[in-house]
């Protein structure tokens, strides 16, 4: 009996840090604190650049510019798009009701999530037929959004392409409401 008093105030002699209780209660919470400022700090230094449409700020909500989606309808216009991420060519055919065809037009390929893996091609005439030829950046890995438009943005359409991108055939057409 004397023994196990003994013992019994020799742990309770012993200082706070070297209680095996005290660490069983904080070793949760001091994890917890650990993850919780690491994913604080992460969340602040990394952005996360998802959004890549026509959106823009009004009062307390968002509102889609549909007005060259709509243009786009007005005119008629279509565009078969031909991607290899072999060679990296983009051939395009431009279809619609416009009474000059553009110079250039810009294609926008657009990753899902991040934004470093996005890329804008300008799309050169090759002659009066409607026909233009880009080149890609980089290869191509996943799905991806197409936006295209002229430099003067008064029409554009957009498409969702999938993989594989070796001589993949694209139709673009504006988006009905």
């Amino acid at each position: 009996m004397n023994n196990e008093k003994d013992l019994d105030a020799i742990e309770a002699a012993k200082p706070w840090y070297k209680q095996p209780w005290l660490w069983f209660i904080l070793t949760p919470l001091i994890a917890v604190f650990i993850y919780g400022t690491s994913f604080l700090y992460l969340s602040i230094v990394t952005m996360d650049g998802v959004v890549k449409e026509d959106y823009f700020r009004k009062v307390r909500s968002y509102e889609i510019n549909d007005a060259p989606n709509q243009r786009a309808l007005a005119l008629q216009m279509r565009a078969d798009l031909k991607l290899d991420s072999t060679t990296g060519d983009i051939q395009m055919q431009l279809k619609g009701n416009l009474d000059t065809l553009p110079k250039e037009l810009t294609l926008d390929i657009v990753h899902p999530t991040h934004q470093q893996y996005d890329q804008s091609i300008t799309l050169r005439a090759l002659g009066s037929a409607g026909i233009y030829s880009g080149s890609l950046q980089n290869t191509l890995k996943g799905k991806r959004y197409l936006y295209l438009a002229p430099a003067a943005e008064d029409w554009s359409l957009r498409a969702e392409v999938l993989p594989p991108y070796e001589q993949k055939l694209v139709k673009m057409a504006p988006q009905e409401q």
